[in-house]
């Protein structure tokens, strides 16, 4: 009977007349019925919400050049009653409208979301904060309870709570928040989440959960993480706070049978140490001792925690071989042969070096060894050679024994070479 009412105000309209529905047609909104072409000075129209069949009758009366009813407000069950005409709609339904003037008069339209309010749509990250029990403004990322908080009225569909699905990105890798409308009709809507730093292994991980601890993601830590959220031209940007942590030294050569320290820097007091190396997990605190076993290269990883926050830092140390010494011909380069001339120039040949120099000390065994410190540089052929002098210098002559050393730095190892002379 409903339908019957409206397809009988329907029959061949004047030319020229129209009947629209003009204003915010849209959930929360109002409109009116505005009927032009006509010559009558008021009537009524008739609408319809086509899903529910609710009817609704409106007077019209002059208004300018056209003939116009009050306000009709599009109304939800959760909605405040704002009085006056009323009808009842959820978005998508379409509401028809039909008069009996200029003819028989009618069209339709559909009713869309909520419009947006002030300063809509805007997106936020905020952390909890556990001192003064509050969500503060977040910039940065890190071991910590937060929300995303997205404002769009038009988003609210439904007097329920209504679910809006955020695409989020961190760590490289791609997951959804949902974020929930905080009341029916709020149109501002939530999802927290929790993230946290782990190590494991010889890696730094982070794990976004739920507060019920249901994972969302999870992936090692890379260079300049960062959480990106982008909604219709919006975008969080949060990255993960960096401090300047580093082991040191940066460039570390151990020669074999010797011990070496490597320390971290950039955090004074570290609550938790983990170290690896080549990765096998070793135990230890703000320094690591390493011994050389044999000539190789090594990867050397600390994972450090403060608080809640876990920092990462690696570098490579190089296990070298001992220095090697030789005494050569001065004039042809080649190894002395013993005994050798005391007034025959020699010189020192240092082999596996690590450095761009090599001090080493000269004597002869025995009283008033006259001991001499000679430096060795690099040649142009990558050789490591001392200048040329004669044992008798030394005072080293016939039956004596010239003898050359050099002493690690750190005092674990010596290199000797000897050469009777006649």
């Amino acid at each position: 009977m409903r339908w019957l009412v409206v397809l009988a105000l329907i029959a061949l309209p004047v030319v020229g007349a129209e009947i629209a529905l003009e204003g915010e047609l849209a959930l929360g909104g109002s409109f009116r019925v505005v009927v032009r072409g006509t010559a009558e000075e008021g009537g009524r129209a008739t609408v319809l919400n086509l899903r529910s069949g609710q009817l609704l009758t409106v007077e019209l009366s002059p208004h300018g050049r056209a003939l116009q009813s009050g306000p009709v407000y599009l109304w939800r069950a959760c909605d405040e009653g704002r009085g006056g005409l009323e009808i009842g709609a959820e978005l998508g339904d379409t509401l028809v409208v039909a008069s009996a003037l200029g003819g028989g008069l009618s069209t339709t339209a559909r009713v869309g979301p909520r419009s947006r309010g002030p300063g809509e749509p805007s997106l936020v990250l905020e952390r909890w904060d556990d001192v003064d029990q509050k969500w503060v403004p977040a910039e940065e990322m890190g071991p910590a309870l937060f929300r995303i908080a997205l404002a769009d009225s038009s988003r609210d569909t439904t007097c329920g709570r209504d679910v809006v699905d955020l695409p989020v990105q961190l760590g490289g890798k791609e997951f959804t928040l949902p974020l929930t409308e905080e009341a029916p009709t709020a149109g501002r809507f939530v999802g927290q989440f929790v993230l946290i730093l782990e190590p494991r292994g010889c890696d730094l991980w982070l794990r976004v959960t739920t507060l019920e601890e249901k994972l969302l993601v999870e992936a090692r830590v890379p260079a300049g993480a960062c959480l990106v959220c982008e909604r219709e031209g919006m975008a969080l940007r949060a990255p993960l706070p960096v401090r300047p942590v580093a082991l040191v030294p940066a460039d570390l050569a151990i020669p074999v049978g010797c011990v070496g320290e490597v320390r971290l820097e950039g955090i004074e007091k570290p609550d938790e140490v983990r170290w690896c190396v080549d990765g096998a997990e070793r135990a230890g605190g703000p320094t690591l001792a390493l011994f050389a076993d044999a000539p190789r290269s090594v990867k050397v990883v600390a994972l450090a925690r403060s608080g809640l926050l876990w920092e990462r830092a690696e570098t490579t140390v190089a296990f070298v071989p001992q220095v090697k010494l030789w005494l050569v011909d001065a004039a042809t380069g080649l190894r002395v042969t013993e005994p050798w001339p005391c007034t025959q120039p020699v010189r020192v040949r240092a082999e596996q070096v690590p450095g761009d120099s090599l001090t080493v000390l000269v004597g002869k065994l025995g009283p008033d060894p006259r001991v001499q410190e000679l430096t060795l540089r690099r040649g142009p052929d990558g050789s490591f050679l001392s200048s040329a002098f004669r044992p008798v210098d030394l005072a080293a002559c016939s039956g004596d024994v010239l003898w050359v050393q050099f002493r690690d730095p750190r005092g674990c190892y010596s290199a000797y070479v000897t050469l009777p002379l006649r």
